[in-house]
């Protein structure tokens, strides 16, 4: 499932419109739209939360719905912002998907395979990987429109941010939209659904998110046995992408 993220943000794809009457764009009930000023105050506060905490772990449950059905995974996730992301899946299957540095390794124990995607090449391609995996806003700014919707439940609020590609940008953005939901004090978000411009939406759910201490340098690193296949993609440079 982790791999279906890859898939879409490895491929050059034009970006393309919304339906003005997608329900997403609009407030849903009980939400109401933040303005330009206190989005970009709420954003900031983000920032400045996750810049204080950038090590974080949580437990973490990915939903897909495609023709087969409604299919999911539960594991643990690691993240040490800006660049390096962990997560470990134990059901049904182990899998263990790492973005560390310049490369995306994924490994399913069950069918004794590493797969290896090498962006040294392609270091553009690899900051968009890394600021969507993270959610890193600051970053995505750039790329996309963010709108936010507040909304209140038993006197706790929480916020929608909803990330359309710009028109303008010069970057090609798989994406037809991200949406992420977040607490007024959370560490991370505890949903975030990734819209590919073609392919089937992915939900991430996240839950005891926790702060930890930074990790050490093998935290992801792991071991495989050595009868296991590895197959290596080396992605094309930025520059030779259409």
């Amino acid at each position: 499932m982790m791999q279906r993220l890859f898939i879409v943000i490895s491929v050059s794809i034009a970006t393309c419109a919304f339906s003005a009457d997608d329900p997403a764009l609009k407030a849903a009930a009980g939400e109401k739209q933040l303005d330009g000023a206190a989005t970009d105050k709420l954003l900031a506060q983000i920032a400045e939360r996750f810049k204080k905490s950038p090590s974080i772990k949580a437990k973490i449950l990915t939903e897909v719905d495609d023709l087969v059905g409604k299919r999911s995974e539960e594991g643990e996730l690691l993240l040490d912002r800006p660049s390096r992301v962990m997560r470990k899946f134990t059901k049904p299957s182990q899998k263990i998907w790492v973005l560390n540095e310049t490369y995306i390794q994924e490994y399913l124990p069950n069918r004794k395979t590493l797969y290896t995607k090498d962006f040294s090449k392609a270091p553009q391609t690899l900051s968009l990987l890394q600021s969507a995996v993270t959610l890193d806003v600051k970053a995505l700014t750039g790329l996309f429109n963010i709108g936010v919707f507040e909304s209140t439940k038993e006197n706790a609020r929480s916020y929608r941010l909803l990330l359309t590609p710009k028109a303008d940008t010069k970057q090609p953005v798989p994406y037809k939209r991200i949406q992420a939901r977040i607490g007024e004090t959370g560490l991370f978000f505890h949903e975030i659904e990734y819209v590919p411009e073609s392919g089937d939406a992915t939900v991430e759910k996240y839950s005891d998110i926790q702060a930890v201490e930074k990790p050490k340098e093998d935290a992801f690193v792991f071991e495989v046995p050595q009868d296991v296949k590895r197959k290596t993609d080396v992605i094309a440079a930025d520059a030779d992408k259409k």
